[in-house]
C-alpha cells in the first residue's frame, strides 16, 4: 500500500523530469543549429539548405570550414530541418529574382504546437 502511493507520486515526477531534460536539450539543439547557420552564411556567403550541408562528414566540396562536426540529432528523434525566410516576410518557399532568401530558420513546429507538445507520443 505504502509502495503503491509512493510510485503514485514519484512516477509522474520521473517521467515530467525526463520529458523537461528532453525539451531542454532540443531547444539547445535548436540554438546550435541556428548559430552554425549564421556562421555557414559568414563563411559561404550562401544561405544552407539543409542541416547536412552544415555538417563536416556530409558537407559538399564547396563548402568553406563547415560550423558542426556531426548533424545535430533532437532527444525526441525529430529531425532539424531548414525553412527559408525570403525578403517579403515569408517563410518557406523558393526564393525569386524580386522576392531573394535573406536568412534561414529551423523548422520547429514539428517540436512545436504552440508551446512543446504535451502529446504522449515525445516520452518514450
Amino acid at each position: 500500500m505504502i509502495l503503491a502511493a509512493l510510485m503514485v507520486i514519484a512516477l509522474p515526477r520521473y517521467y515530467y523530469a525526463v520529458y523537461s531534460g528532453r525539451v531542454r536539450g532540443c531547444q539547445a539543439q535548436i540554438k546550435v543549429v541556428g548559430t552554425a547557420c549564421q556562421a555557414f552564411y559568414a563563411r559561404n556567403m550562401v544561405y544552407p539548405q539543409t542541416v547536412e550541408e552544415m555538417c563536416v562528414e556530409t558537407a559538399p566540396a564547396w563548402v568553406v570550414a563547415a560550423p558542426l562536426e556531426a548533424v545535430p540529432r533532437c532527444p525526441f528523434g525529430t529531425p532539424y530541418e531548414l525553412v527559408a525566410i525570403l525578403q517579403d516576410g515569408t517563410v518557406g518557399g523558393a526564393a525569386a529574382l524580386d522576392n531573394p532568401q535573406v536568412g534561414v530558420t529551423i523548422n520547429h513546429w514539428d517540436h512545436f504546437e504552440g508551446s512543446w507538445k504535451l502529446s504522449r507520443e515525445h516520452i518514450r
